[in-house]
């Protein structure tokens, strides 16, 4: 099973409507564009999203690894993300 996409947990860009305000959580998906936080495209691909645990426990924490068409790889806090995982068959899980 792979990773797919992941969706930030209170986090995110916020925008007004009228008298309250909606946080838009931040989404990558692997094989679509990469964006910023006002929803611009950064003109890169997400080639591949990755857990990693025992690499970082020494630092307390768990993090994803996003690869992207660059060459660049962010680090994302695992407790602020949510995973789709999926198999070859289309089923997906949300963690």
């Amino acid at each position: 099973m792979k990773i797919v996409s992941l969706q930030s947990v209170e986090l995110g860009a916020v925008f007004p409507s009228g008298y309250e305000e909606i946080n838009k959580p931040y989404i990558l998906k692997v094989g679509e564009n990469l964006y910023d936080g006002r929803g611009y495209s950064l003109d890169v691909t997400v080639t591949e999203i990755d857990y990693q645990k025992s690499d970082f426990d020494m630092y307390g924490f768990q993090v994803y690894t996003v690869l992207t068409s660059d060459g660049h790889s962010r680090v994302l806090p695992a407790d602020k993300y949510i995973a789709e995982w999926s198999d070859d068959t289309e089923r997906s899980v949300w963690v």
